[in-house]
């Protein structure tokens, strides 16, 4: 999610599209940000396809998400992982998606104690 809009952001006549087997964007957060970040993608032009299995070599696959030329450039993104272990315990969540172990911080972005 944040490579694609990066994209869109810096080069706006770029067409951008996302793909995602799971139902939304951003898997293990609440349901809050997946809908923002939905929105987000429909404005600003990002074709989004989700339950959604990646298969390159499927001329179906291409045709169901409006490239049936296939696309130019592919990134593919799988099994990322948020990493928290550089970062002090007291910085972390007790509770949260995934049993907690979230990075605090406040509206700036500034890491909490």
């Amino acid at each position: 999610v944040e490579w694609v809009t990066e994209l869109r952001h810096f080069f706006p006549k770029l067409q951008n599209t996302i793909i995602d087997f799971l139902p939304q964007p951003l898997g293990p957060l609440p349901p809050a940000a997946a809908k923002y970040c939905k929105r987000y993608m429909k404005r600003n032009s990002i074709a989004q396809f989700y339950d959604t299995k990646y298969s390159p070599g499927d001329s179906v696959f291409w045709n169901k998400i409006g490239l049936p030329n296939k696309a130019d450039k592919e990134y593919v993104c799988i099994g990322v992982k948020a990493s928290n272990y550089f970062m002090p315990k007291e910085t972390l969540s007790e509770k949260g998606p995934g049993g907690g172990g979230w990075i605090l911080m406040d509206m700036t972005l500034a890491v909490e104690t």
